[in-house]
């Protein structure tokens, strides 16, 4: 997978129009402008049998994508999942979701 075609992954979910309710601010009305262009970070699944593997970003709670929660993308579970900055340049996942208005909801 590339960043164009999580960016479409994105938008397809979007598309869906499903609601969500989020305690950290992100909206129907402003999601958008919080979404980046997908790059993929190494992520720890935080399941105690599984190795690190590439995620992609989708969402920046705030500019720096070190601070707050970020949404990704797992292309390898096809799962959508909220993941916090471990200060070594990874990322653990808190919570993974079948969509992105879950992940939303789950942040």
């Amino acid at each position: 997978m590339d960043s164009s075609s999580i960016k479409k992954l994105v938008e397809d979910e979007l598309a869906c129009g499903d609601s969500f309710t989020n305690s950290h601010g992100v909206t129907p009305a402003n999601i958008r402008s919080l979404l980046v262009e997908p790059f993929a970070v190494p992520t720890n699944p935080d399941d105690l049998e599984t190795q690190s593997r590439n995620m992609w970003v989708v969402l920046q709670e705030r500019p720096t994508p070190t601070d707050g929660y970020v949404v990704v993308y797992d292309p390898a579970t096809q799962d959508w999942g909220v993941a916090e900055h471990t200060g070594d340049g990874g990322y653990t996942l808190v919570v993974s979701s079948s969509s992105l208005a879950q992940a939303l909801s789950d942040m």
